[in-house]
């Protein structure tokens, strides 16, 4: 009788030692551990060939989840962009502060490819997508005297109920403060005799607008709740006002995605000040923290990876302390700032978006008498949390 031959892969696989074992490496610390590694040990390269048009200026990303719906949440809600540092006026991400060259674009593409593989899994679905974000942002006052800058910084939760018969809702203004940035802010804002209101030039405009503000504690402003009023309408992807079967056709391919992206791009550039590249990376990254199929939110980490310029920072930490991979695109024209760089912060181990940043990388003359300098995140979106539920927020007092 002919022996039976032993399984080879089967032996191998019994004497590997258990913490080789690929399934306790998923989504485990080794498994962030690693891909930092790969990314901070990558091969010195020129830096990414940069536009030879001329810089374009920032215009922030949509402040409610449909379009339609700002004026009814008031001109200063409506029209305040989203994002800051912390109070203490200190740079929230510890990854470089300039475009390292070691950090390539090829590098920072295909660490986000690896994020994307992480998502395709994970669907579910639920009557209730919710989200819990913290965003803070830096705005800069000149009156007559010194210049200085202020921090506002909020939390806010979004609820889109996605059944017939459910409400989607937004609650802003959460722990809501304005303040000075630092002591000498402070001094200098008492200098100018301590105004409660403020008034600073509106980001973004090309009318030279002005932007009213309102210096206050959490203690002394109470959390705004918006219905959404759309109708089935729930967000906004470009100039559209989207409902959730149109979020739930978006297609999983990276490639069509994209086209779908570059023809409300089309629509919407009449609107947009921001170049291409900065437009298309906002809508992708609004796209991840929406109710879409895993494998769009997969597709839309692809879309960010194939735009030209994208780097990683290696290991950094968000404005609220977590550790993630950092990526960011070539920095460009901020008329309230001078130059900054759009940075997404990403959980490697999870796929989870932690933080969309704007980070200072050269101030002009109003930012550096305020003291800022480079490296300040002047703007930012942490998501503290994003899940499916079945049950509605509950609204404050």
């Amino acid at each position: 009788m002919a022996r039976k031959r032993p399984d080879v892969m089967k032996t191998l696989a019994d004497a590997r030692p258990p913490e080789f074992d690929p399934e306790r490496l998923a989504g485990s610390e080794r498994a962030r551990h690693d891909l930092i590694t790969i990314l901070s040990s990558a091969p010195d390269a020129p830096e990414a060939r940069r536009s030879t048009g001329s810089a374009r200026p920032f215009t922030w990303r949509w402040a409610l989840p449909v379009a339609a719906t700002a004026a009814a949440a008031g001109v200063l809600v409506a029209t305040l962009p989203q994002g800051g540092s912390d109070s203490d006026g200190s740079r929230a991400t510890a990854g470089p502060t300039t475009d390292s060259p070691r950090h390539t674009p090829e590098n920072g593409r295909l660490a986000l490819l690896n994020v994307a593989n992480r998502l395709e899994s994970k669907a579910d679905e639920g009557t209730y997508w919710q989200s819990t974000t913290r965003s803070g942002w830096i705005g800069i006052v000149a009156p007559s005297g010194s210049a200085f800058a202020v921090v506002s910084s909020e939390t806010q939760q979004w609820s889109y109920g996605v059944r017939p018969g459910t409400q989607s809702l937004w609650i802003s203004g959460i722990d809501a403060t304005t303040e000075p940035r630092t002591e000498r802010d402070t001094a200098r804002w008492r200098a100018a005799g301590s105004p409660k209101d403020l008034t600073l030039a509106e980001s973004g405009s090309r009318s030279g607008g002005k932007l009213g503000l309102r210096m206050e504690s959490g203690s002394e402003k109470r959390p705004t709740v918006t219905r959404i009023n759309g109708g089935d309408k729930i967000a906004a992807l470009g100039a559209r006002n989207v409902t959730y079967a149109d979020l739930r056709k978006l297609p999983g391919d990276s490639g069509e995605l994209k086209k779908v992206l570059a023809d409300l791009y089309e629509e919407d550039r009449g609107s947009e000040i921001s170049g291409r590249t900065e437009w298309m990376w906002r809508q992708a990254a609004g796209l991840i923290s929406l109710p879409v199929k895993p494998e769009v939110r997969a597709a839309a980490y692809r879309v960010i990876a194939d735009l030209p310029g994208i780097r990683s920072l290696g290991e950094v930490t968000d404005p609220l302390g977590r550790k993630g991979v950092g990526f960011a695109l070539p920095a460009t024209e901020r008329p309230d700032y001078g130059t900054a760089r759009s940075e997404l912060i990403v959980d490697p181990a999870t796929g989870a978006l932690l933080s969309d940043q704007q980070v200072l990388t050269k101030p002009n003359a109003k930012a550096a008498e305020a003291g800022l300098t480079a490296g300040t995140v002047v703007n930012h979106t942490a998501t503290v949390t994003s899940k499916w539920t079945d049950r509605q927020l509950k609204s404050p007092k």
